[in-house]
């Protein structure tokens, strides 16, 4: 017998999100499995980029309070050159 590589996960959603799911494995012609894993993959990458955005405006702020104008000048800041 073959073992699976994948996981069953059983969960309850409402009506609406239900039929939504249903639709859209419909439109695109997949199973709902792989709409929600679809689904999954593009949170991953919303969230990857938000929390990137985050630390982006952090360091400009950092950059700002510490008059940091170019990368040398941050390296000598971080290093003490």
């Amino acid at each position: 017998m073959i073992p699976r590589n994948t996981r069953i996960l059983s969960i309850s959603l409402p009506p609406k999100i239900y039929e939504d799911i249903n639709q859209m494995a419909k439109n695109e012609k997949k199973t709902k499995s792989a709409m929600i894993r679809e689904m999954v993959k593009i949170y991953r990458r919303w969230r990857f980029e938000r929390d990137w955005s985050k630390i982006r405006a952090m360091g400009e702020d950092i950059k700002k309070k510490f008059n940091i104008r170019n990368e040398d000048e941050l390296l000598e800041y971080i290093h003490g050159d």
